[in-house]
């Protein structure tokens, strides 16, 4: 068990599912599991590897909350970057500032960051979940 925000790549590269325990992220702690796959639609939460590639081609390990909703704010993608977690999805409005330090964490101009294509790791119910997430796709972006 660890904190969420504790969270490396190379917890990732070793288990690539964790159950995921909170209400919130800041307060959310992670389970390894031994699973390699998910079914989609568990009762539990789960987050598993994901790879991240930005407009620029820098690539990011990180991971998502597979379902069967495949919309960025279900999803909940996130970067594990050097200098930190890099979230897109918000419960509420985050400010400009805020997101410029975010770009910062992945040590790119914010003008190279989007598209942003990525590609969850553990099969879900038997395929490989997809995806791209552009600036507009910002939960309540400021």
């Amino acid at each position: 068990m660890k904190r969420l925000h504790d969270l490396r790549p190379d917890d990732l590269d070793r288990v690539p599912v964790w159950r995921y325990d909170g209400d919130t992220d800041d307060t959310a702690f992670v389970h390894a599991t031994e699973r390699t796959e998910l079914a989609g639609g568990e009762e539990e939460t789960f987050i598993a590897r994901t790879q991240f590639v930005l407009s620029n081609g820098a690539q990011f390990p990180g991971f998502c909350t597979p379902g069967n909703d495949e919309s960025v704010r279900a999803l909940q993608p996130v970067i594990i970057a050097p200098r930190g977690p890099v979230f897109f999805s918000f419960d509420d409005p985050p400010t400009r500032d805020f997101l410029r330090e975010q770009w910062r964490r992945l040590g790119v101009d914010e003008t190279e960051v989007f598209p942003i294509h990525f590609r969850c790791a553990v099969p879900v119910a038997e395929r490989f979940i997809t995806g791209t997430i552009e600036e507009d796709d910002l939960t309540g972006a400021a």
